[in-house]
């Protein structure tokens, strides 16, 4: 019994980038000192969020059949990677921005009836995220913060993509495949946060939390087909996108009385 290697293709569509210009705009107005007190500060950091799926959530394994076969669709662990700008404004609350990367992975099984064998194919659907979170603070101690948070993130869904295998008994051959089709390129979620950070005077600041994450509506369909020696039957099923992170972050140290310097043996005008 042969079976062939899984292979995925991606499909990458050109995004517009005048329908962008307003979100590029809207993350310069809120990192620029000339919205905010005197007292604020603006934080920049890392992020690295592994992703839960939870039946729980909606987002967790399910099975599907068209009466033929039946699949099994199981949402493996993602991450969501990037990097947090925080505008803070006096020491209870703040504004939250920044850009991340997120892949999300699933697995599909399939349970034909001519083959004790079950095939799998795994892949994988990349999105962006841009949130805007408001964020309330409660000091604990004297270096402890707890936090809460709440708001809405832009998601981008840049490709489309594609993976296929096949299986083989005696004379029977089986290909099977998936095709996922985003839902749209940009899409909203509501957003929900609880976390603990750990500011330190030259170290910076250190965030353990979770956060919650829940499309306003599905990210994607995937049509999944097992053809049986070339004869095709499709089957489909949605991709909800919510999930559950833990959130592991590192906030650069920023001095908020830092004076600028002037420049020394500055060069002379010319003329």
């Amino acid at each position: 019994m042969a079976k062939g290697p899984p292979q995925t293709v991606g499909i990458c569509d050109r995004m517009d980038g005048m329908k962008n210009s307003w979100l590029i705009l809207l993350c310069l107005m809120l990192i620029s000192p000339s919205v905010a007190t005197a007292q604020s500060l603006t934080k920049f950091g890392i992020q690295l969020k592994p992703m839960i799926a939870s039946k729980f959530l909606d987002a967790g394994s399910e099975n599907v059949t068209n009466g033929e076969y039946e699949v099994s669709v199981t949402p493996l662990l993602g991450y969501n990677f990037g990097m947090v700008v925080r505008r803070d404004f006096g020491k209870m609350w703040s504004l939250e921005t920044g850009i991340s990367t997120v892949q999300r992975n699933y697995r599909i099984k399939y349970f034909h009836p001519a083959f004790e064998e079950h095939p799998e194919l795994t892949f994988r659907f990349i999105g962006y995220e841009i949130p805007i979170q408001g964020l309330v603070y409660v000091r604990l101690g004297k270096q402890l913060w707890m936090n809460a948070s709440g708001g809405a993130s832009l998601d981008l869904y840049p490709s489309e993509v594609e993976s296929y295998t096949d299986i083989r008994k005696d004379t029977l051959v089986l290909d099977i495949s998936q095709m996922t089709y985003r839902t749209n390129w940009l899409q909203f979620a509501v957003l929900a946060n609880v976390g603990f950070e750990y500011r330190t005077k030259e170290s910076g600041g250190f965030y353990l939390g979770a956060s919650f994450h829940r499309p306003f509506k599905e990210i994607g369909t995937t049509i999944t087909n097992a053809q049986l020696n070339g004869n095709p039957s499709p089957l489909a099923f949605q991709l909800n996108g919510t999930y559950l992170t833990v959130d592991l972050r590192y906030f650069f140290h920023e001095n908020p009385n830092r004076k600028k310097v002037p420049m020394r043996n500055a060069p002379e005008k010319l003329g």
